[in-house]
């Protein structure tokens, strides 16, 4: 499974942490499970979890698939004017914190990503891999039936 660090704005990662949120979308994502730390952007400037990306799925696919439903298809022609895909959040872990100041400070050139960077084999990793480790939160999600009331929502 390749590793990321994986920007968050702090009220999307709040509703990932509470499970809420079951589906991330982005324009542009790799099809390959991922496993990403959760870099929060201000006021938190801090790696704070650990999310398991699984199937990537089309929004043009899900149009298809609920075309009898005009609120869904509402909401996904919303949606496809910003992204194009949709993974699934199958497990999120909370982590300790490290800070933008100790990235940055510790790790030459560390810059926060816009919206992701690949880990595999980096400095980077190694330093996040040393320092981080789990707290007690824990949420897991089952995809064996998608409602149409859980896509394309925030």
């Amino acid at each position: 499974m390749r590793k990321m660090l994986l920007s968050f704005k702090p009220e999307v990662y709040e509703k990932i942490k509470s499970g809420k949120k079951k589906f991330e979308h982005r324009r542009n994502f790799p099809d390959d499970p991922i496993m990403a730390y959760m870099y929060v952007s201000a006021p938190v400037k801090a790696i704070t979890g650990i999310v398991y990306l699984g199937k990537r799925h089309l929004l043009s696919d899900w149009k298809e698939e609920f075309k009898e439903d005009k609120d869904t298809i509402a909401r996904i022609e919303k949606y496809q004017e910003s992204y194009r895909y949709a993974m699934e959040i199958d497990e999120f872990q909370d982590t300790t914190a490290i800070s933008l100041d100790d990235l940055r400070r510790d790790v030459p050139g560390f810059v926060a990503p816009q919206m992701y960077i690949y880990l595999d084999g980096t400095e980077l990793l190694t330093y996040i891999e040393d320092r981080i480790s789990w707290e007690s939160a824990n949420v897991r999600h089952n995809f064996d039936i998608v409602l149409s009331d859980e896509i394309c929502i925030h």
